[in-house]
């Protein structure tokens, strides 16, 4: 078993390795939303370096992180249109929002690191998982292959959903958690 120390070391340099692929990519094709992926990725290493430990720890949910991670590191072949730019900014927006609420609780797996009620947390149960989904589904949809961009949309929302079941079954607390929040990613929906 990795001990947490390594695990954030390692996690770090996913995120930096991360970073510099989409970089590269932005870089090929500038728009806002590649550059924003580039900013994501460094502070989700940024991030890693100030993590409290985990009192439980789901290695599946890591993979699931991970390959979700990077996905959207797809070449990016084309400028954003609006109508794609609005929903990746507010993705954006909320996952950043999230993970300056979560703070050293913030993790690529599920593990217990205690639960938070603040900010975003309170109106839906994974607000993070959301904006990452929003964000990163539109960047999937900057290639001009939309079968690939559809698979990769479906491969995406599957994850999250599977991400978001193994935290659940994880978090100690979570049950009263759930009685006050009662939606987990789309208030009236799920």
């Amino acid at each position: 078993m990795l001990k947490d120390s390594v695990r954030d070391r390692l996690g770090f340099a996913f995120f930096a390795f991360t970073a510099l692929v989409t970089a590269a990519a932005a870089w090929q094709n500038p728009s806002v939303l590649g550059w924003l992926y580039v900013l994501h990725n460094f502070l989700l290493a940024w991030f890693y370096t100030r993590r409290t430990q985990a009192a439980r720890y789901d290695r599946c949910g890591l993979w699931l992180g991970m390959i979700a991670a990077l996905l959207p590191s797809v070449p990016f072949e084309r400028a954003v249109s609006w109508y794609l730019l609005l929903p990746g900014l507010a993705g954006y927006a909320l996952c950043l929002w999230a993970l300056l609420t979560l703070g050293p609780r913030f993790g690529v797996a599920p593990a217990d690191r205690g639960l938070t009620m603040r900010g975003p947390y309170r109106w839906i149960r994974h607000p993070m998982y959301l904006g990452e989904l929003v964000f990163r589904v539109v960047l999937v949809f900057t290639t001009n292959n939309l079968v690939l961009s559809a698979i990769l949309a479906v491969l995406l929302t599957g994850i999250q959903i599977w991400r978001i079941r193994r935290e659940e079954a994880l978090l100690q607390g979570y049950e009263c958690y759930r009685k006050i929040v009662h939606w987990r990613l789309l208030p009236g929906v799920w």
